[in-house]
């Protein structure tokens, strides 16, 4: 980055100089780096970008009085803040773990980060739950999607007929996993309620770090399904249940 902001403050430079000499007139050498510099700009952006975001409006082509001083003016506090951006970290960022996006569960964050640096985090989280529900209702064979998705297959009970379960493993009879199969369940619906429908029929852009905040609720329960096990009603329930369920012939 350092290299890239110097080589167009070095542009701009030689710009500036060579329109005082021709007395603002253009010359092919005024095209020439006019060119070069308008050919940088879109680079330049991106990295002050990452820097700081307010100066990105500066970053311009030449003017024709006033050359290229506020483009400059830009690059140099960017190369200021690249200066001095590590030892800030070190010495005035607070002692706290930060989170890594790219850790997330991958049905979470692939989805979310292909459209992530434009910007649009909540149209981001809203496709990263998309994805969330796609690999839930795969691993539950089911043709559900969403909340009404996880409502049915994250119940603690056994499934009906026709029916299939995610159930953590342990035993079921214990308060432990009653109550982690319950928060999985409880957790996933939450997801779903609260945050993709939010994301879905809202319009206000969110920040940053609220919508890691979303991505990382996918995430949990994107790993503690990771962990559940796929239940299908026993064909020998299904009989006990068939003959229990039918009238003998001696009822019609």
């Amino acid at each position: 980055m350092r290299e890239r902001l110097e080589r167009f403050k070095a542009l701009c430079e030689a710009y500036d100089q060579e329109n005082r000499q021709s007395s603002y007139n253009s010359t092919p050498r005024t095209r020439q780096l006019n060119s070069q510099i308008n050919a940088e700009i879109p680079t330049v952006r991106e990295i002050i970008k990452n820097l700081d975001p307010e100066l990105v409006g500066d970053i311009t082509e030449p003017q024709h009085m006033y050359g290229t001083a506020r483009a400059r003016s830009a690059v140099e506090r960017a190369l200021g803040i690249l200066r001095d951006q590590a030892e800030w970290r070190a010495r005035l960022a607070p002692d706290a773990p930060s989170v890594i996006a790219d850790q997330f569960h991958p049905s979470v964050w692939n989805a979310a980060s292909a459209i992530w640096d434009t910007g649009q985090f909540r149209v981001a989280v809203q496709q990263a739950a998309v994805s969330l529900s796609a690999h839930i209702a795969a691993k539950a064979i089911s043709s559900l999607t969403e909340r009404e998705l996880v409502q049915l297959v994250l119940k603690a009970d056994a499934p009906g007929p026709g029916q299939t379960r995610l159930h953590l493993p342990g035993d079921k009879t214990t308060r432990t996993w009653r109550s982690r199969q319950d928060g999985l369940h409880l957790m996933a619906q939450g997801a779903f309620a609260g945050i993709r429908n939010v994301a879905t029929h809202t319009s206000d852009e969110w920040t940053e770090q609220i919508a890691l905040e979303h991505l990382a609720v996918l995430s949990v329960v994107a790993r503690w399904t990771d962990e559940t096990e796929l239940v299908k009603l026993s064909r020998r329930i299904a009989l006990t249940r068939s003959r229990v369920t039918t009238p003998s012939p001696a009822s019609y």
